[in-house]
């Protein structure tokens, strides 16, 4: 919440730029080089912690994490008063193992997480900072494209290329390209999501042989980024995400080859706890869990009309601050949260209505609520909602019953920004 208002237009949070000049390209091609002498697993993923790299590898690894093209990546996006911290701990050499075909894609065991949509981590709720892991291609790419699917984005990487996003809040996921076999381009890939492939020099590396073009080597960098300010905060959250990859990268190992019914289970549990994290964030948002929990403490501590007042709204004034601040662009991430707060909206407004109707005021809402917002999400009847919400407004202001103050100046604030939402419409 800290990072992201909820009623403030999210934009995405995955950068990139592109590391193109000729000692660039001289320490990513010798670092490739030296991986693929190390005859990595056909059969797996490889990984290659930096603090354990020969000294001749650590040093030209530092200097891409060093690179000042990355840095302005960051103070772009952010500003120039963060600060950005390497966090050498995390960072590692990845490896993925060549496959003859797109239809015989390695996967095993553990290795199945990072095709399934998730997020790296845990600690979505650590303030004013965020740890953010930076992919470095190393070579051309052919077989892998990464899909960071709420914004939607999708990156095919190759040498220079650089992709930066969130550690503990970006969802995505890697998937093998689909190549028609006519034209050899990519199939089912242009459209809604688009591709962002940073193309430079994407030369072959290496030693040649049968499947050392086909392994895709990739650098991992982790910086944990904050304002100047925020220092105990970016602390804190370097030291908890370099103790999490250290414990996820050991049970990860443990699992990647299910040779045992206990490490096929652990690594079915993995998936699966990854799967459910991902899908909080990418269907609730857990920024508006986390607002949520805030609002509803405040509420328990003075007057539930702190939450009712709170949580009715966001989506009215995610809507305007769209349309002043953006022109009233759309993308997933304003969907997503527009939805969720007007649903919670339209759950306490038809509570509120019912409790003087009915004698079961939950169990109605609970019937009548959600048939309701569906109409709200189908073009040909997305002015239902819209109609009921003001005949309920209508009929409180004219039937006998008491109204609560507070629940009188909501109704008078309902009609204002349902006023004013009508001016400014946008194409959902």
């Amino acid at each position: 919440m800290f990072l992201n208002l909820p009623w403030k237009y999210q934009r995405s949070r995955v950068y990139n730029c592109k590391l193109n000049n000729a000692d660039d390209s001289y320490i990513l091609n010798n670092i490739r080089d030296w991986v693929i002498n190390q005859e990595p697993s056909v059969k797996t993923s490889t990984h290659w912690w930096y603090k354990d790299l020969p000294p001749n590898i650590k040093d030209l690894f530092y200097d891409i994490t060093k690179n000042r093209k990355i840095k302005e990546m960051f103070k772009k996006s952010l500003g120039s008063d963060y600060a950005i911290d390497i966090l050498h701990d995390m960072n590692e050499i990845y490896v993925s193992p060549p496959s003859n075909n797109n239809k015989n894609f390695v996967k095993n065991a553990s290795d199945n997480i990072f095709y399934t949509r998730h997020i790296d981590g845990p600690f979505y709720y650590i303030p004013f900072a965020s740890c953010y892991r930076v992919i470095v291609g190393l070579d051309d790419n052919k077989y892998i494209i990464t899909v960071f699917n709420i914004i939607p984005e999708t990156y095919i990487i190759k040498t220079g290329d650089v992709v930066g996003f969130d550690f503990h809040r970006e969802c995505h996921y890697i998937t093998p390209i689909i190549r028609n076999n006519i034209c050899g381009g990519i199939h089912c890939i242009h459209g809604i999501h688009g591709i962002h492939g940073i193309h430079g020099i994407h030369g072959i590396h290496g030693i040649h042989g049968n499947n050392c073009n086909k392994y895709r080597v990739i650098l991992k960098i982790h910086y944990c980024v904050y304002p100047q300010w925020a220092m105990v905060f970016g602390f804190i959250l370097s030291k908890l995400s370099i103790m999490y990859n250290k414990l996820f990268r050991d049970l990860f190992l443990f699992t990647i080859v299910p040779n045992s019914g206990c490490k096929k289970y652990i690594a079915n549990v993995m998936i699966l706890s990854t799967k459910v994290y991902h899908d909080f964030e990418y269907y609730i948002g857990n920024n508006n869990i986390q607002y949520l929990i805030y609002l509803y403490y405040m509420s328990l501590n003075t007057h539930h009309s702190v939450f009712l007042y709170g949580s009715s709204f966001v989506h009215y004034l995610k809507w305007f601050d769209a349309i002043y601040y953006y022109n009233g662009e759309i993308n997933n991430l304003f969907k997503r949260d527009y939805y969720f707060y007007k649903f919670l909206y339209m759950l306490q407004f038809t509570h509120m209505f019912l409790k003087y109707n009915t004698d079961n005021p939950v169990l109605y809402t609970s019937i009548i609520v959600p048939t309701i917002f569906l109409s709200y999400l189908c073009k040909y009847t997305v002015h239902i909602p819209k109609i009921i919400e003001l005949y309920l407004i209508f009929n409180m202001f004219n039937s006998t019953i008491e109204l609560e103050y507070y629940e009188l100046y909501y109704i008078y604030i309902n009609v204002i920004v349902n006023h004013i939402q009508l001016c400014f419409p946008m194409d959902m």
